[in-house]
């Protein structure tokens, strides 16, 4: 699946070490602009630096040639149009009611989790394992909803 990722998700993804794997299940592509909003603070935050490796690697593709100045946002919708993207990657809540309301499809931190261990790339454990270390940084509400799946899946619900 090809998904196209925020800079709220990515570093969240980051700093929890789940961003590998998550590009190695996905196709992840982030637009230039959310390429520059993650470096604007490179110096004093080390996922920065890994984003910057996984960039140069090939880990995750950018997508060059946003206009001017636009925002994070309206880059990830451009390329979302002009792209083959089945989502949105973000965990911004503001950001997510827009794409609600413009019938963007899109998928949270934790639920790319949960499509991992769905798709045989994490077990049950891992994927509980993961989501602690996530949890402290998304909603209460999606970690409850991801821990009852999981629980579901390890039950063979």
């Amino acid at each position: 699946m090809k998904v196209i990722m925020d800079a709220d998700c990515l570093i969240k993804l980051t700093k929890a070490q789940l961003k590998e794997g998550i590009c190695a299940a996905f196709e992840v592509s982030i637009p230039s602009r959310v390429r520059a909003e993650v470096m604007v603070n490179a110096a004093s935050h080390p996922e920065c630096a890994i984003v910057r490796r996984n960039l140069e690697a090939g880990v995750l593709a950018e997508i060059k040639g946003c206009p001017g100045r636009v925002k994070g946002e309206d880059a990830l919708l451009a390329a979302f149009e002009g792209g083959d993207y089945a989502a949105i990657a973000s965990d911004d809540k503001r950001f997510v009611k827009k794409l609600r309301l413009l019938g963007i499809p899109y998928i949270t931190p934790a639920v790319l989790l949960l499509a991992m261990v769905k798709g045989k790339r994490l077990t049950v454990e891992e994927g509980f394992s993961a989501l602690d270390r996530l949890s402290h940084m998304v909603s209460d509400d999606e970690v409850a909803v991801v821990k009852l799946k999981l629980g579901s899946l390890r039950d063979g619900r």
